[in-house]
């Protein structure tokens, strides 16, 4: 997919008599319809294997008898707790590969979703809109969406936060937005530098977005500080 989004920006001829938005567009479609794919073969494929291991495990450790070795007991159930827990987070990742039904559920209440997903892992959430919504691109809508599920995701997964907030703010001319933790924060240079360790694809992902739709974003992290991301863009049609 990054071959064919560089070949759909950067091709002049395509510039020349595609507009901007068309092709913005285009790159969202092709990417939902990427993460479809991977969805359906995840939960067709690991996922299954990793059910049925775990189903199997469990039924082993029912049938050893106590005079056996214990230890081997105490084995299978450490297997099987690290196999559910797989299971667990191989659904997450399916669930945030499918595209958000941004067009039934609107911004506001997919974004007020995705961050109360957070107290499932014990993170007090928060959040506030201010002011009207104006009238967004569908490509702004996820791009926005897009952004703040990135960070939410890293927040759950690497920050060890106990507080989340996520506010947005409408105004005449421009949208912003701005996802606050209390976690033990990062080195943001180093992160969106460094192009090889998996753990910056977040953040990469976050700068990516913010790019598509001309967003300004700003990344503030201090080691034991906690973590502020925010962005501010206008929209192609305001109010």
């Amino acid at each position: 997919m990054v071959v064919t989004d560089a070949h759909l920006i950067d091709s002049p001829d395509r510039q020349q008599t595609v507009p901007r938005g068309q092709i913005l567009e285009e790159i969202h479609l092709a990417r939902d319809s990427e993460r479809r794919r991977l969805s359906a073969e995840i939960h067709d494929g690991v996922v299954q294997w990793m059910v049925g291991a775990l189903y199997r495990i469990n039924a082993c450790r029912q049938d050893i008898s106590p005079l056996k070795s214990d230890d081997l007991g105490s084995e299978l159930t450490n297997i099987a707790t690290t196999l559910k827990q797989s299971v667990g987070e191989l659904r997450r990742i399916i669930a945030d590969l499918r595209p958000p039904p941004l067009e039934k559920l609107g911004l506001i209440p997919a974004l007020r979703q995705a961050i109360s997903t957070l107290e499932e892992d014990g993170i007090i959430c928060h959040f506030e809109a201010y002011g009207e919504s104006p009238k967004l691109t569908l490509c702004e809508e996820r791009a926005v969406f897009g952004i703040a599920q990135e960070a939410l995701n890293n927040i759950r997964k690497h920050s060890e936060a106990s507080d989340a907030h996520l506010h947005l703010w409408f105004q005449d001319d421009a949208v912003s937005m701005e996802i606050i933790d209390n976690g033990r924060g990062f080195n943001p240079e180093d992160m969106i530098d460094n192009r090889v360790r998996p753990d910056h694809i977040g953040l990469l992902s976050i700068k990516d977005r913010a790019e598509l739709i001309g967003a300004c974003l700003e990344i503030d992290s201090r080691s034991d500080a906690g973590t502020s991301i925010s962005l501010t863009f206008c929209p192609a049609s305001p109010r």
